[in-house]
């Protein structure tokens, strides 16, 4: 399955485009969690901002096809 990993932060959305193929939603939360790590090492990430994961069901795409919209409100 392949996840996306979207920084939102005080700035706004930063969507991830390309993504990552991991087998389970768990191994993709300790990803999304090393890079809220990382983030939080530069500064202010730590207080201020979040790692949005979010999965494309279904056989890998590219970049775009399929995935939905990170912006789009319900």
């Amino acid at each position: 399955m392949r996840f996306y990993f979207h920084i939102v932060d005080k700035y706004g959305l930063t969507p991830d485009g390309t993504g990552c193929e991991y087998a389970d939603q768990d191994t993709a939360v300790l990803h999304a969690q090393r890079i809220a790590a990382e983030l939080a090492k530069a500064g202010e990430f730590c207080r201020s901002g979040v790692v949005l994961l979010a999965a494309v069901p279904g056989p890998s795409s590219s970049p775009g096809e399929g995935a939905t919209d990170p912006t789009a409100k319900a």
